[in-house]
């Protein structure tokens, strides 16, 4: 059996700072008033949300929802003849010291430089990040010195997988002290998410968990190979012409992306009805909801389903090997029923592909993706089943009739099933 990654064009990350790539800003930003004369170095930063989904540590990812909750966010102005840091901007409250950009677009800040830059060619790069990072030492990962270290390679300090985080750059511009200058960054979501959202689980004895696995991962993300680009309409309709795989790894992992424990969202695990199937009992009364701590509301399932989410470091694909397969397993691992997930023929895309060897991104034109192989690519939300919101039943748990906003996928022996890609 097998199930089908359905392409829908979302943005996931920060637009204006970012579309993250699965989500961008509008174009209202122009509409900005900004006090100043002509001869200032204003510097305007947006953090959009239209890219989705919440961070993962402590800020679990439970949905499609456009969100985004960093508390830094790192700049630097750096001169592109020797690389030398110019100038530097830290807002470490970035949910207080930044202003609403639009309806659910994120947060925009400006500030003036207070030393002006000298005549010169200048770019301008900013990280968005959270407290106590997965990533380690992010300032130090990015200068050495006084240098400023483009392409700053992040290492994973644990396997408990990723969490988001936001980065972008400007294209090189001349500076006339004399004359000032505005210039915008635009951050995008700088990894990949995967959920897994279904019901009608198959019920096989001493099969206790489902997971998502893949034909590769990493644990080292590359912040580099930035599209400062505002994309309209939640990305919907925008063109992939340019898809990054920014992760890389000199080790081995389980390759799962994904772990549900049945024993979290089920009383019981057993098959009451005789018909194959965990049993959810009379009115549901088998069926619990886990805690999710961290997230800022309440989450809510259709009954009966269950779900589970992360953000992973992007991954470039094996070959031909399958990239990504749903498993029911036993609690040791054992594998007892296996879904090959594939994207349809029919929506496949064509782009330049940018990957990191080590050390450098090298870019081979016109990736064509294959319904079994694919690429993990930056600012993408791989899902299976619809989950648009965090809170689907506005407080209370929805009653199980799917819709296009909450649609878990049924596993009562399907053998295409969609797999939804929110996507730049």
């Amino acid at each position: 059996m097998f199930f089908v990654i359905k392409k829908k064009k979302f943005l996931f990350g920060m637009a204006v700072l970012g579309s993250l790539a699965l989500g961008a800003c509008s174009s209202d930003n122009d509409s900005i008033d900004i006090a100043g004369n002509e001869a200032d170095q204003l510097i305007t930063l947006t953090v959009a949300n239209n890219n989705t989904i919440r961070t993962r540590a402590g800020r679990p990812l439970v949905s499609a929802e456009a969100n985004q909750s960093i508390e830094n966010v790192l700049v630097y102005v750096v001169n592109t003849n020797d690389n030398s840091i110019a100038a530097t901007k830290k807002f470490s409250s970035w949910q207080s010291e930044s202003q609403e950009y639009g309806t659910n677009d994120g947060k925009y800040a400006n500030f003036l430089l207070e030393n002006k830059l000298e005549d010169g060619t200048y770019k301008i790069f900013a990280v968005g990040y959270h407290n106590s990072s997965s990533y380690g030492d992010i300032e130090s990962a990015l200068k050495s010195g006084s240098t400023f270290k483009e392409n700053a390679v992040l290492q994973l300090t644990s396997d408990n997988g990723a969490e988001e985080i936001f980065a972008g750059a400007t294209e090189p511009f001349e500076v006339k002290k004399a004359q000032g200058f505005k210039q915008e960054v635009v951050l995008n979501r700088q990894v990949a998410g995967v959920y897994v959202y279904v019901k009608d689980i198959p019920y096989i004895a001493e099969a206790t968990m489902l997971r998502l696995v893949s034909s590769a991962e990493n644990d080292q993300l590359v912040l580099g190979q930035f599209s400062n680009l505002k994309l309209d309409n939640n990305g919907t309709g925008n063109s992939i012409e340019e898809a990054v795989v920014n992760g890389y790894s000199t080790r081995s992992f389980d390759k799962t992306l994904v772990s549900i424990d049945l024993n979290d969202w089920f009383t019981t695990i057993e098959d009451k009805d005789g018909n194959n199937m965990i049993d959810a009992g009379d009115a549901y009364s088998n069926w619990k909801k886990p805690e999710f701590p961290g997230a800022t509301t309440t989450p809510t399932f259709q009954k009966g389903s269950v779900f589970g989410g992360s953000f992973i470091v992007p991954f470039a694909k094996t070959g031909s090997e399958q990239t990504l397969k749903l498993q029911l397993t036993t609690s040791g691992g054992d594998v007892k029923r296996e879904w090959n997930v594939n994207l349809p023929s029919t929506e496949t895309n064509t782009y330049n592909l940018y990957t990191w060897n080590g050390s450098q991104f090298n870019m081979e034109p016109s990736v064509t993706e294959d319904k079994n192989s694919y690429n993990i690519v930056r600012n993408h939300l791989y899902g299976l089943g619809s989950r648009t919101s965090d809170d689907l039943g506005h407080g209370t748990d929805p009653e199980p009739t799917p819709g296009e906003d909450d649609d878990p996928i049924s596993l009562n022996n399907k053998h295409e099933i969609d797999l939804v890609v929110n996507d730049n």
